[in-house]
């Protein structure tokens, strides 16, 4: 064997050869190495670039998303606006028709509204039922007088036939308005019966809407109390009486089974924001938070009006005339004023009559 001596070190030609080329395998796959990272690093930095653009792509988009609900918020508000006025407008027409079935909805919705949340109905469902009765006798104003308040039980022929029609003609009147589709279905159920033997479909049960057979229960428990159902007029009482008593027949036990919590929580939001004043007290604009009925039997300001010099007057004379004290339920404010400066300012000039907000 050949040998190579170095200094006092000696190898063979073979190891010499051996490490040479060891040296230029390692130096091949470091070369090899050296080109893998610099293609990774120029794979980071492409992944890099890509990553920047798509994070510039998504905040983009996200600006481009936050603009389309404020446009989508923008439109639900306007759309919501309309369907308010629609509501308010329907509203004034029974107004000007007859005061008195304006106030009538207006309890009756109040009454409705606190049934439904005793039944745990979502928030849509509460406008729904509000509004439907708010409005369920849109239907009967082109009736007349006669017809409009006289008790049920006395109408006959024509007269009752055109009466029954009413739930069908309100929701004529909202045809067209998507916004009211649930309202107008509410409206033309409200006179079916739990037995089945209402008008103008015969639904009977859980087949009949819930909204329904809740305007079903106020409508009837202040008719009664106006003398529109009966032959004569019930109290309070009276008419919660007859309406447990037909439960399961003319109503829903579920929704006569709320009704005296719902009565209670009526009364104790009327009393809270009512305050009693007689004719001396009075100033013009108030707001009057029950109906006003005058001496005389008829209803001089509904609720939610506000108080005239007109109004002032007529009470006035009728104290003097009658030698009583008359009540009237206003709503009470923060800003009320004593009875000295109320004189004074009834001297101002009238305000315009308003209406109770949705």
């Amino acid at each position: 064997m050949h040998r190579i001596r170095k200094g006092t070190r000696t190898m063979s030609v073979e190891q010499a050869t051996d490490d040479k080329q060891l040296i230029k395998e390692l130096e091949r796959q470091l070369a090899e190495f050296q080109g893998n990272a610099d293609k990774l690093s120029k794979e980071v930095e492409s992944l890099q670039g890509a990553n920047s653009s798509l994070s510039h792509q998504l905040e983009s988009q996200r600006a481009e998303t936050h603009q389309m609900q404020l446009m989508l918020e923008q439109i639900q508000r306007e759309m919501r606006m309309q369907y308010l006025a629609a509501v308010k407008s329907f509203s004034n027409l029974m107004e000007l028709r007859s005061p008195q079935l304006a106030a009538h909805g207006l309890r009756v919705a109040e009454l409705a509204r606190l049934i439904a949340k005793e039944l745990h109905a979502s928030e849509s469902a509460l406008q729904d039922i509000y509004v439907a009765s708010l409005l369920h006798d849109i239907g009967k104003l082109g009736l007349s007088d006669d017809t409009l308040f006289k008790p049920v039980v006395e109408l006959k022929g024509d007269a009752r036939v055109a009466l029954m029609k009413h739930p069908m003609k309100a929701q004529a009147a909202f045809h067209g308005m998507s916004e009211m589709s649930h309202v107008s279905e509410i409206i033309r159920h409200h006179h079916e019966r739990y037995d089945g033997q209402g008008f103008p479909d015969g639904l009977e049960g859980e087949g009949i809407p819930l909204g329904a057979r809740i305007l079903a229960v106020a409508e009837d428990y202040d008719e009664l109390q106006q003398g529109w159902l009966a032959s004569k007029a019930f109290d309070e009482l009276q008419a919660q009486t007859f309406l447990v008593g037909a439960a399961g027949k003319r109503y829903d036990p579920k929704v006569i089974a709320v009704l005296p919590t719902a009565l209670v929580k009526l009364k104790a939001a009327e009393k809270a924001n009512e305050k009693i004043l007689h004719g001396e007290d009075l100033y013009e604009g108030l707001v009057l938070a029950r109906d006003f009925e005058g001496p005389d039997g008829f209803m001089w300001l509904s609720k939610g009006q506000v108080v005239s010099r007109h109004f002032i007057g007529r009470v006035r004379e009728a104290e003097q005339q009658h030698g009583v004290q008359l009540k009237i339920y206003t709503v009470k404010t923060a800003n009320s004023r004593n009875a000295s400066s109320s004189k004074d300012a009834s001297l101002q000039p009238a305000q315009q009559t308003g209406h109770v907000a949705l």
